[in-house]
């Protein structure tokens, strides 16, 4: 509890919410179809891992740059974060992340927002090794 009184403190929960925000921005942002035709694996993938690696190399010092509740319960359970913090910790990120897609519904054209990149299952194909 004593740690709530901390300005590192909050300023190690505002990191989490908005690496959070801005991961879920730029990595559902970049698997938006964009243009017509077929969807780049490579391009939402490289989205996803340099958005990664910026966020843990400019936030990493401020709070350690979990930006996942998973790995904030992993440094929990591992005994690398107390409790308290742990739970600030996923409530900012959830709340980052619920921020991230809202301003990303907000910026994406309506012609575009769609199922926003949502996987669908093809109707036709009976078995999934003889849809490809």
């Amino acid at each position: 509890m004593w740690e709530a009184r901390l300005s590192s403190f909050w300023r190690a929960v505002f990191a989490e919410f908005f690496g959070t925000m801005f991961y879920v921005f730029f990595g559902l942002g970049a698997s938006l179809r964009w243009i017509v035709g077929p969807s780049n694996v490579l391009q939402v993938a490289l989205a996803f891992g340099l958005v990664a690696a910026t966020m843990v190399q400019s936030l990493g010092h401020v709070s350690g740059a979990h930006i996942n509740p998973a790995v904030t319960m992993a440094f929990l359970l591992g005994s690398q974060l107390s409790l308290f913090r742990a739970v600030f910790y996923v409530v900012a990120q959830v709340l980052g992340g619920l921020a991230g897609a809202a301003v990303l519904y907000g910026v994406t054209p309506p012609a575009l927002r769609g199922n926003l990149a949502l996987n669908k299952v093809m109707g036709s194909c009976k078995a999934v090794w003889k849809c490809f």
